[in-house]
């Protein structure tokens, strides 16, 4: 080839503008470029078997903490709504006490339903006077009611107790 020609294609013999072939300045040393350290390949993005263990355990207290509050949640249900039906039937009960049945002291029992039963306590309820004024001449005579309601078996009996007093006209009053 002629120099024209090397020249024209930019490969240089010395000394010039940069070579084509290797893209070095024509006449740097021949040294070879330092080769770079090599890469570790990159860390997969999963999770090891003790984090999952760990994240698993956490879980399952909350999940387990959490059925337990709802357990407690649906049995506090329960029992208020057996409250409830029990002081629906109480109520029932006195208000019949003095006017459809006859207010008179002593004990008597029954059933509401097969679920419910109640039992009733009359007595006389003494009322002692501060004003100096005889008892006897007080119109009328108080009486003490109690009752109590019960549900449920042997294992699981509940029950609740209602008191209160009730008034009747002494005979031969008005």
């Amino acid at each position: 080839m002629s120099g024209a020609l090397i020249e024209s294609l930019g490969v240089g013999l010395g000394p010039g503008p940069p070579s084509r072939v290797s893209g070095r300045p024509a006449g740097s040393s021949g040294a070879l470029p330092q080769p770079r350290p090599a890469r570790r390949p990159p860390r997969q993005g999963g999770f090891t078997l003790l984090e999952v263990l760990v994240a698993f355990i956490v879980f399952v207290l909350i999940f387990g903490a959490v059925l337990d509050a709802l357990g407690m949640a649906m049995r506090n249900t329960r029992r208020s709504a057996e409250v409830s039906e029990a002081a629906l039937w109480a109520q029932s009960k006195l208000d019949a006490i003095g006017t459809i049945e006859e207010l008179k002291e002593g004990s008597d029992s029954g059933e509401f339903n097969a679920h419910y039963r109640w039992q009733l306590d009359v007595s006389k309820q003494e009322v002692e006077r501060t004003d100096g004024v005889s008892p006897d001449s007080f119109p009328v005579e108080l009486y003490r009611v109690e009752l109590v309601v019960s549900w449920g078996d042997r294992n699981r009996r509940s029950e609740q107790h209602f008191v209160t007093l009730r008034s009747m006209l002494k005979e031969g009053q008005f």
